[in-house]
């Protein structure tokens, strides 16, 4: 059986659970993390309302209209909540930037002395002795004209035996091609003979037929006396003309071996000559290349003997400039460690004074926020005409939870 309480005694229980939510509020200033809903204020246990505009529906009851409401939840539906959360994010990442000790981003400077030190060496072999230098020059012109008079001779001896190849090269191509022509020649006279040989033999008996024919009808018929006479000179000319025909083919021939064998024997003497050219700069750069080793050795043994001798004259010149840039390079060292140094202490300060500034303006936007839910909240008790607005409760006795519809408010 369910024992029935009268209206005195569910106001009393009411108004307790309120008191007893209040006093478990958390408090609203300290900053959550990034993403979750901050507590609502401690100050703030309820949403007070200002009197209705009507009478409550339960006021005739004996106790107040009471609502709750999930603040935290309200206030991550508030438009600005990513503006928060991107505020708790900048703080944290402020703070773990200030938890790492501060490095030094220290360069440095690139100090080279060779440069300066290469400087002080050319001043001081400015000032050597001029006959010193004038001496080495002199030697190594001597030696330079030396090789060149070598290498010109060498060059001469070897065009002189080149030229002797070639002339003897040459006879040889001479005789070559003359023979060829001869040979030709004797070749293309025997096939003329032959050819008219053999052709005055084709020709013999049909002349010799129309001869007998002449001699005998000679006195009875002038009319066939002259045709037979035509016919044995129309066939001595055939005859004749075909020898001529081969004797003359046989001449072209001729005329053209000997443009051939004259284009060979051109042929062979240019690529004689081109051959022995090669060869003989071959041989030119090969023994160039000797002498000039030879030149390079002894150019650089007495450079290297200048180099002794400019060295023993540097060391100790040298040595006391090089000293005073070395102290020089240190003090710069030591500057630009300060520099580094200041220059991290300046990072720590400005990464602080940003972070001062994020959580001033986290609570500025959190206070924002939280006001306009309490007065969405407000507005909201004022429209269904509750009495006392909670933001937390143990028991939710004859309260009813109107967050959704809080947020809803908030979203639109």
């Amino acid at each position: 059986m369910r024992r029935r309480v009268g209206p005195g005694a569910a106001a009393t229980r009411v108004w307790a659970q309120a008191i007893a939510a209040a006093l478990l509020l958390a408090g609203c200033q300290a900053r959550g993390p990034a993403g979750e809903a901050p507590p609502p204020p401690s100050s703030t246990p309820a949403v007070r309302l200002p009197p209705p505009a009507v009478p409550s529906p339960t006021a005739g009851q004996g106790g107040p209209r009471i609502a709750v409401v999930d603040i935290a939840r309200a206030s991550r539906a508030h438009p600005r909540w990513p503006e928060l959360a991107s505020l708790d994010q900048r703080i944290a990442d402020l703070q773990a930037q200030l938890s790492v000790p501060p490095s030094v981003p220290f360069q440095p400077p690139r100090i080279d002395l060779a440069p300066q030190m290469k400087a002080e060496a050319e001043r001081e072999v400015a000032q050597l002795r001029p006959e010193f230098r004038r001496e080495f020059q002199q030697q190594a012109q001597a030696l330079r004209d030396a090789a060149r008079r070598e290498l010109e001779a060498y060059a001469a001896k070897v065009r002189a035996d080149q030229q002797a190849q070639f002339d003897a090269r040459r006879a040889e191509l001479e005789a070559q091609a003359r023979k060829a022509v001869a040979d030709k020649q004797q070749e293309l006279a025997t096939d003329n003979e032959q050819f008219e040989q053999q052709t005055m033999q084709q020709y013999r008996l049909p002349l010799l037929n129309l001869r007998l024919k002449l001699e005998d009808v000679q006195q009875t018929d002038k009319q066939q006396v002259d045709r037979l006479t035509a016919q044995m000179q129309a066939l001595t000319k055939e005859r004749d003309d075909k020898i001529a025909a081969h004797e003359k083919a046989n001449q072209q021939a001729l005329q053209d071996f000997q443009k051939q064998q004259g284009q060979a024997y051109t042929q062979a003497l240019q690529d004689l000559q081109r051959q022995l050219s090669t060869q003989g700069q071959a041989l030119i750069d090969e023994r160039s290349g000797e002498i000039n080793a030879r030149l390079r050795t002894h150019l650089q043994a007495q450079q290297e003997e200048l180099n002794r001798q400019l060295n023993e004259r540097l060391q100790t010149r040298l040595k006391a400039r090089e000293e005073t840039l070395v102290a020089s390079a240190r003090e710069q060292l030591t500057r630009a460690q300060e520099q580094a140094q200041a220059a991290a202490r300046a990072r720590v300060q400005a990464l602080r004074a940003q972070l001062v500034a994020a959580e001033q303006q986290r609570s500025r936007l959190l206070s924002s926020i939280l006001a306009d839910v309490r007065v969405e909240a407000a507005a909201l008790a004022q429209q269904h005409g509750y009495d006392l607005v909670l933001t937390q409760t143990l028991a939710a006795a004859d309260a009813v939870d109107v967050t959704d519809e809080l947020v809803a408010r908030l979203r639109r």
